[in-house]
């Protein structure tokens, strides 16, 4: 199978240099220095289980150089996703399959009106970091990566997907429910960053904190109720489970949203807190305090 992976961050390197030393055949897709350090000198990812150097790996700068690609996984993010598809348009194959990994809910949908292949939404759930333009930190041990249709169909080449990715040590899987599997994760996402930007620090201190932690809780409240909205049917218990997760989630892991504000970066926002205001709007529902911290974050970025 052949794959190409788009977006050498934090994520996209974890997982590239993962499936690159299982011996998958692998391509990334980088830019600028990391493209030129990658190529030298290959990936460093400094895991829960200790370092691994991963050399040589394939690694091409642009878009237009991908070849008959069978697997795609789009690693950039969200706010990149239109200039990518549009140069995907032209690589890509009937037979293709595109996964997109962002945060929010809403990605394969932008992708999906550029190009006729088969995108599928995904998500990951893995707390990685880029320290240096080939070199990934990650934190605790999650290497999650969840895939599907939104049909719940189920096909031959998901599978094959799902064992190469399998065979790389990614905690892979096939879902028949992947709208329900993006809103759990939107719920913990959008709730973690909230708290973490109120706090401008990490997850363990914004949730030891009054003041943030009632902003978590109440972001996941409002989050609930629009999914509700939505047609999505949470578990009774979903509060409690995702509070519980970031609770037991590494005290020290910021939110890539907050890494972005204090790095002056272009943010996510318009696909965490902006899709939530939309929505919100939508079916009239008041989401008072994520509503807050959108204008809050747009203020931030200037």
């Amino acid at each position: 199978m052949k794959i190409y992976l788009i977006g050498v961050g934090g994520v996209g390197g974890f997982y590239g240099g993962l499936l690159a030393e299982s011996g998958a055949d692998v391509t990334l897709v980088s830019r600028g220095e990391s493209f030129v350090a990658i190529r030298k000198s290959g990936l460093v990812l400094n895991c829960s289980d200790g370092e691994r150097r991963v050399f040589p790996v394939k690694v091409i700068e642009h878009v237009s150089e991908i070849i008959d690609p069978d697997l795609i996984i789009l690693a950039v993010k969200s706010y990149n996703l239109e200039e990518v598809s549009r140069g995907l348009e032209r690589v890509i194959n009937d037979d293709t399959i595109v996964i997109t990994i962002q945060n929010g809910l809403e990605n394969d949908m932008v992708v999906s009106r550029h190009i006729h292949c088969q995108v599928l939404p995904g998500l990951v759930l893995v707390a990685a970091s880029k320290t240096a333009p080939n070199k990934v930190n990650q934190r605790g041990s999650q290497r999650k990566l969840v895939f599907g249709a939104r049909s719940g169909e189920i096909t031959t080449k998901m599978r094959e997907v799902e064992s190469v990715l399998k065979s790389a040590g990614i905690d892979a899987h096939v879902s028949e429910s992947i709208t329900q599997e993006l809103w759990k994760k939107f719920l913990f996402v959008l709730s973690f960053a909230s708290a973490t930007v109120v706090q401008m620090g990490p997850i363990g201190e914004a949730l030891n904190n009054p003041q943030s932690l009632k902003v978590y809780k109440d972001v996941l409240r409002e989050t609930i109720t629009v999914g509700k909205g939505e047609g999505i049917e949470f578990e009774p218990d979903i509060f409690d489970v995702t509070l519980k997760g970031a609770l037991d989630f590494d005290p020290l892991t910021k939110s890539s949203l907050l890494v972005d504000i204090q790095n002056h970066r272009q943010t996510e926002v318009e696909a965490l807190h902006g899709v939530l205001v939309r929505l919100a709007e939508r079916y009239n529902l008041p989401v008072p305090v994520t509503y807050s911290i959108y204008k809050r974050i747009l203020k931030l970025r200037g």
